[in-house]
């Protein structure tokens, strides 16, 4: 447990945050109410208050919480052996996992009228939100450009945007929307943005093998 007595912050809990992130999981934003997390925390409302916390609070916690885990995903493909084609790759296919492994949250957060997904100038720290998300994919793109294995006329910066945004929004939409497995899901991304973004078929071809499970490594 974080206090904050001495700098007015709000005081969070594991046991509040994992009731928020339940409550939006279940009823979506238009239905989230402090009540409604106060009752799963088994914290009182007039406590929730007394810390400090609001909706806004508990969403900014869990979107923290959702960076962290998106690095924690795309680190090894990173630092792995390879091109920066099939590094790119392996961070596309880790992208699909990490979306897997917090569906139901994710769902939720898309009901957000500032969702986890929507990049805002900063956070807090002034550091960009949006290059949480898209610098790895432009780092990968631009190594993949010096070693060959990337299509060379490719502008990374935006198709690194691009690969963040068709990858993680479609991905959510066609299970949580469309209920595919998760093989199906992940594949048929794979299948159609490696083509244009890789020099050669054997390159493609790899995709299919580094894709086809997309929750072999995730948690239930």
């Amino acid at each position: 447990m974080a206090s904050t007595a001495n700098t007015g912050s709000p005081v969070l809990d594991e046991a509040v945050l994992a009731a928020t992130a339940k409550v939006l999981a279940e009823h979506g934003w238009h239905d989230f109410t402090l009540e409604r997390v106060a009752e799963a925390s088994g914290i009182s409302r007039v406590t929730l208050y007394r810390r400090g916390i609001t909706k806004d609070v508990l969403v900014d916690a869990l979107v923290v919480g959702a960076a962290q885990a998106w690095q924690a995903a795309i680190w090894p493909a990173m630092t792995a052996p390879g091109s920066g084609g099939d590094r790119l790759l392996r961070a596309l296919c880790a992208a699909c996992a990490v979306v897997e492994e917090h569906l139901r949250l994710l769902t939720g957060l898309s009901t957000v009228p500032d969702p986890v997904f929507h990049f805002g100038e900063s956070d807090r720290t002034g550091r960009s939100t949006r290059d949480v998300y898209v610098a790895p994919f432009r780092r990968l793109l631009q190594d993949g450009q010096t070693d060959g294995s990337v299509q060379p006329h490719l502008d990374a910066e935006e198709t690194a945007t691009l690969l963040f945004n068709v990858i993680t929004r479609t991905y959510l939409h066609m299970r949580a929307g469309h209920a595919w497995p998760p093989e199906r899901a992940a594949d048929s991304l794979l299948d159609l943005i490696t083509p244009g973004l890789l020099t050669s078929a054997a390159d493609a071809d790899t995709a299919t093998t580094t894709t086809a499970d997309p929750t072999a490594e995730t948690k239930e």
